[in-house]
């Protein structure tokens, strides 16, 4: 029986290895990709800004004021009013009255009377019938782009434009972080900071193995030809989350466009992580929701890949010493594995302290994940 143990064990390990070694080579591989900058900011292209706002009158003024000093030099900014309950439309009125005539950014307000499910993507799809551009660009309500991020999409589109010949993309993909001094108690705001760079590491690894299947609907751009291309929502509308997840999916899926991952720091799209475990508890539920909708490859791999990670935890209960000594060997492969991706998204302070957010991870994934893939939630929060 030990023998047999050590075998499955070791096995556990060995897929880990691969998948870390693996992930590692495509974060390279997507950071010599990365679009180039090279172009005069005069040259670059417009985009048209879309953000759904439900009942945000308290988070928009900091985004308002986080596009308005956007360095791009032109741009619109469309805020959809999907049904709000509270002064959010009058919030951006307030704003676009403040605008300066013939100056970026321009605005407008779209508002949802009647809502539909799915309600984000309904509200979604509306920004991006009214958006005057082509190339459009996501973010939320409760997030603060770097003044430098419109300009650094614009040269990704402009660097991608017709690659390869008849491309109706690219897709560009940007790095969300949590705020490191605000949002919660201490070992949430840490936990869900590891969460999300973790999100954000095989996120850019499978864009540069050329396998992409996710991304956050707080950084993401693409064209209204490729949306329309597509279908729209219409691939993942039973599910309510999804708009960017599912969309990268498809499109892969369907070879509509390349979709390359934005880095640097002017890319990045900050917010403030969840105020308590139990808010946390509700948005990883809605998120994960959308697992339910994903192509059977991505399911396939995270499913082997979290899976292992999570065992290797039983390792040193079963092993004792020898569990121990893989356990160690794993966290010792995947810190080097996550160096290059903590550099870049600048969140090396988390991996001094990598094996309690690796536990953290492992439990999350065998007790979280599952509530939301058992049922999609019915409603937007």
């Amino acid at each position: 029986m030990p023998s047999l143990l050590l075998f499955f064990f070791g096995v556990a390990f060995g897929v880990q290895l691969a998948y870390w070694l693996l992930l590692r080579r495509g974060i390279q591989r997507a950071r010599r990709r990365a679009p180039a900058r090279e172009r005069p900011a005069g040259t670059l292209p417009p985009l048209s800004v879309v953000v759904a706002a439900r009942d945000e009158e308290e988070a928009l003024p900091a985004l308002l004021d986080a596009l308005r000093r956007q360095t791009h030099p032109r741009f619109e900014v469309i805020v959809v009013d999907d049904a709000s309950g509270d002064a959010t439309a009058q919030v951006v009125r307030d704003w676009l009255a403040t605008l300066p005539e013939d100056e970026a950014p321009s605005g407008r307000l779209v508002r949802v009377a009647a809502p539909e499910p799915p309600r984000k993507k309904h509200a979604l799809g509306r920004g991006i019938a009214a958006a005057r551009y082509e190339r459009l660009a996501f973010t939320d309500a409760d997030c603060a782009p770097h003044p430098g991020w419109l300009a650094a999409l614009a040269h990704g589109h402009a660097a991608c434009d017709g690659t390869p010949p008849g491309a109706a993309g690219p897709v560009l993909v940007g790095y969300s972080p949590y705020r490191k001094a605000t949002g919660g108690a201490w070992p949430l705001r840490r936990f869900a900071r590891y969460e999300t760079f973790l999100a954000g590491f095989l996120t850019a690894g499978a864009c540069g193995l050329g396998r992409p299947y996710m991304a956050t609907g707080r950084s993401l751009s693409y064209t209204k030809t490729l949306f329309e291309k597509i279908g729209g929502f219409a691939h993942s509308r039973d599910s309510m989350s999804g708009d960017d997840d599912l969309l990268v999916q498809e499109v892969r899926r369907r070879r509509a466009a390349p979709v390359r991952h934005a880095f640097g720091p002017e890319t990045f799209v900050e917010t403030d992580a969840p105020g308590s475990w139990r808010a946390w508890l509700r948005q990883k539920r809605r998120h994960t929701s959308a697992g339910r909708f994903y192509a059977a490859g991505p399911s396939a791999h995270l499913a082997v890949f979290n899976g292992t990670g999570a065992l290797l935890w039983l390792a040193p209960l079963a092993l004792g010493g020898a569990g121990v000594a893989l356990l160690a060997a794993k966290l010792a492969v995947q810190a080097a594995a996550l160096l290059p991706a903590a550099r870049a998204f600048e969140e090396t302070d988390l991996l001094p302290a990598l094996p309690l957010w690796d536990l953290g991870y492992a439990l999350y994934n065998a007790l979280v994940v599952p509530l939301g893939l058992a049922q999609v939630p019915e409603e937007w929060e």
